[in-house]
């Protein structure tokens, strides 16, 4: 199960209604808080938000095979010494030749350092468990923006595609020649585009 820490039940505590903004997983999340307020709270909290960006993000649940790996891989990394996030790993986030970059591979690198092995092993025990959002999204009442890159190695285009079909006021917007990490790879187009849309609301 989703940790409720990183749910959103905070939002209750901010200046409403807000934009929520996620990547990667964190899309995931955003779009798991929206559906869990949006069903359970009899108050309309899902009014607390006004709009959703989803960066890089797919609201399918993890497949059988994959949640197989995860498991495993939280088996090994628990039970062995964690030497941090390698360049072949990198490689996968990334566009090609930027694995060496300072300011993208280079910031992975440090980043994953300074979270280490347990805040890892959070994130992967946390997360196993996700319902398949896809066909839930024709729910969703308030603009949102998709945000895909051509070259994710980490999220399928046909993911992206398919939640800009299902989303009745959706926006998607592609970034050519860009990997999974959008927010390290082109920030300033990145902000620009969130910028753009959260202006025309």
């Amino acid at each position: 199960m989703i940790a409720s820490s990183v749910r959103g039940e905070n939002l209750k505590d901010q200046k409403l209604p807000v934009d929520l903004l996620g990547f990667s997983m964190g899309g995931y999340l955003a779009l798991d808080y929206y559906f869990r307020t949006l069903v359970n709270d009899g108050d309309n909290l899902n009014h607390q938000v006004r709009s959703l960006v989803i960066v890089c993000s797919s609201a399918k649940g993890l497949g059988e095979k994959e949640r197989i790996r995860r498991i495993q891989m939280l088996d090994l990394i628990s039970k062995h010494a964690y030497a941090g996030i390698s360049p072949s790993r990198i490689a996968k986030f990334v566009s090609p030749g930027l694995v060496d970059n300072p300011q993208v591979g280079g910031l992975m690198a440090a980043m994953d350092k300074d979270l280490g092995k347990d805040v890892l092993l959070t994130q992967f025990s946390t997360t196993l468990d996700r319902e398949n959002f896809m066909l839930r999204l024709t729910e969703i009442r308030i603009p949102v923006l998709i945000v895909g890159a051509e070259a994710d190695q980490m999220v399928r285009a046909t993911d992206i595609f398919s939640m800009h079909e299902r989303i009745k006021d959706s926006k998607l917007v592609m970034f050519e020649d860009v990997g999974h990490m959008v927010p390290l790879e082109a920030p300033e187009q990145l902000a620009t585009t969130v910028l753009d849309f959260i202006s025309g609301l």
